[in-house]
Formats: structure tokens, sequence, C-alpha cells
């Protein structure tokens, strides 16, 4: 055990009746965990659920002394339980929506929901193996080699298929681009 493995057995798992231990590595990991959940549900309640159950799989789990980044090794489990939590609810792509932030004036806010709903709606139109490792490494910004962890894959294969999904969503933009403009002339 390396890195942010220590701190979290030290944090958390040799103190497991210290609550001030749980809630730090909580406040350390939480926001990577619901985000992460966040963008497999799509949904606000269900990615709380799914970042508690994390904790909880991750303080119920066996395996501490093999962690060697403590980050990645979270991430996982909280994309898995996200992935779990998927399967008993899919979500619609109207549900799809950003987590809450400040929103600077309407004009702005309603120009930046577009684009996220866009860029949502091109990532969730790719197959799912291209879905996972843009939205771990893009939405998420986690290295090429903690999506490769998450996933179970080849770092290179995680290189290969964000260049496929890149090439995807350039393609559907280009041809979303050519409609609109063929039906503005008609129009």
């Amino acid at each position: 055990m390396r890195n942010g493995g220590d701190v979290i057995a030290v944090r958390l798992w040799t103190k497991a009746s210290d609550e001030t231990a749980w809630e730090s590595c909580v406040r350390e990991h939480g926001q990577m965990v619901y985000r992460i959940a966040f963008s497999v549900l799509r949904n606000s309640h269900a990615a709380e659920d799914a970042a508690q159950d994390t904790f909880l799989r991750a303080l119920r789990s066996g395996k501490l002394n093999d962690i060697r980044d403590a980050r990645a090794w979270l991430a996982k489990i909280a994309w898995r339980s996200a992935l779990d939590h998927r399967r008993n609810d899919e979500v619609s792509i109207e549900s799809v929506a950003e987590p809450e932030s400040q929103v600077l004036n309407v004009e702005n806010q309603l120009l930046r929901d577009e684009r996220t709903r866009l860029l949502h709606e091109l990532i969730r139109s790719l197959p799912r193996d291209l879905q996972d490792v843009v939205t771990l490494s893009t939405v998420q910004e986690l290295s090429g080699a903690d999506v490769a962890v998450i996933l179970g894959i080849p770092e290179a294969s995680v290189r290969t298929r964000m260049h496929r999904a890149r090439e995807l969503m350039k393609q559907k933009w280009e041809s979303r681009l050519r409609q609109q403009s063929l039906e503005r002339r008609e129009g």
C-alpha cells in the first residue's frame, strides 16, 4: 500500500470506529466519488445513493493491504457502484443535467445548458465502451492510467478508444451541422 492507500487506511480503516476519520475520508474523496456516480447516473439523488454505497463498499472490503492508489481504487468502486445503480434504474436523456452551480446570468446559463445537453447527447450516442472512456477521462478528468485501472483494460486501449470516440463525435457533430444548414435553407 503506497501513497493514497496509506492515507485512507490510517484515516479510515485502522480507526473504523473513529467518526472523524470517516468524515475526513468522505470529505477528501466525496466530490470525486459523487461526480463519477453522477456522470453515469445523470440524477443527483441516485448519484448520492451510489456515492454512499461506494464508501460502504470500500469500508467493507478486505483489500486494504493491496491498495496502491487510493483515488483510483475509490474511483473504480464508485464506477461499479454507479453501474449497479444504473442497471436497477435506467435513466432517460431528458433527465440529463449538470450538478448545480452558480448562475452568472440567465442567457449564459441557457447557452451553457444547451452545450452541455448536446455534449451529453453526443457522448450517449457512442457505443458503451467509448462512452465509459470519455466519461472517465474527459468529464471526470482522470488520467489514462486511472481509467485503465477502473475499466480493467490496458492504457493503450484507453488512448485508442478516446481517439475513436473523438472521431465519432466529430462526425456526428458535423452531420448535425450539415442537417441544420439544410433545414435553414429550406425554411
